[in-house]
């Protein structure tokens, strides 16, 4: 099926598109408008090109602190976060395997962080560009993955996207409603699936300095490799997962330019003391954040019904 993968078309332009395009009068609107544009690319869009997209030299960025206690270590193109706790790191997705030493572990200890202190990695989907680096850090650093399992049918069954990924050995299998506690932080699993059978997404806490916030965080983008069929699942789990808690006002994902994160990151450069944080955008736009994901999605079931009649 990946032959017909565009898994964000715009993925290699990205980084060029944001610094060449002027800074948006509001950019949260600019970030919905990322956000549709990129889930429903043109028909003409060009196929991916992995190689450019995800190389670690090209898109490599420095490690970012967002919150006290969550820390970017990714990529331009591939999110990784490490959530920090009074017991070690719990990591979320895992960048391509051929990146994490450059990308994850190196980022950690820029950062200060332990990569020793993994205790967790969940993994929101099976793809190889977000599980690929768990079975180093599972073999390396003794930590403990996460997967829904349905997903960890999928890593050893589908055709991986690019260069193939080592497995991870099958270890926590998470349902529904799952939770992860290490010492004082707790991330909430939520099945929803739809860009793969299995993909998770994620519910947990962040702090900025006295004020606590809560993450909602989007495990799984692009529908235009999915029949109508699965991209229907794939909407009703982003309604699901944009009622499922009014406490969310921060909107995370595991691609940067799914959430507006790299303009966020110059943004929080820039804040000056007592300003409002420019990840905190409260569960209002969560909402409609989580609407451009679905009411593109459904858009694209509806052309792909018609394309066959």
């Amino acid at each position: 099926m990946w032959k017909h993968l565009t898994l964000a078309v715009c993925i290699a332009a990205s980084a060029v598109a944001i610094a060449a395009e002027p800074a948006p009068a509001d950019p949260r609107e600019a970030e919905l408008a990322a956000v549709r544009q990129r889930i429903c690319p043109a028909p003409d869009a060009p196929p991916l090109n992995y190689a450019e997209a995800f190389d670690p030299e090209k898109q490599r960025m420095a490690p970012v602190k967002l919150f006290d206690n969550l820390y970017f270590v990714g990529m331009k193109t591939l999110s990784s976060w490490a959530l920090t706790t009074s017991e070690g790191i719990i990591l979320l997705d895992t960048v391509v395997h051929y990146g994490v030493k450059d990308t994850i572990v190196a980022g950690l200890e820029r950062l200060g962080l332990d990569p020793a202190a993994i205790r967790y990695v969940i993994v929101a989907h099976g793809h190889n560009d977000h599980f690929g680096g768990a079975k180093y850090l599972q073999e390396t650093y003794g930590a403990r993955v996460v997967m829904s399992a349905e997903d960890w049918v999928h890593i050893a069954t589908a055709k991986q996207l690019g260069p193939e990924a080592p497995l991870p050995k099958r270890d926590i299998v998470a349902k529904d409603g799952d939770a992860i506690t290490l010492g004082d932080t707790t991330v909430r699993l939520v099945l929803t699936p739809g860009h793969t059978p299995g993909t998770l997404s994620f519910i947990f806490p962040v702090r900025d300095g006295a004020a606590v916030h809560k993450v909602g965080y989007w495990g799984g983008g692009a529908v235009s490799f999915l029949d109508a069929d699965q991209t229907d699942i794939y909407v009703k789990s982003a309604h699901r997962f944009r009622d499922i808690d009014p406490a969310i006002d921060v909107e995370m994902s595991n691609h940067p330019f799914f959430d507006g994160m790299l303009p966020k990151f110059e943004l929080l450069a820039a804040r000056a003391p007592g300003a409002p944080h420019p990840a905190v955008t409260g569960n209002a736009m969560f909402r409609r954040w989580m609407d451009a994901f679905a009411d593109c999605a459904a858009e694209a079931a509806a052309a792909k019904r018609a394309a066959v009649r």
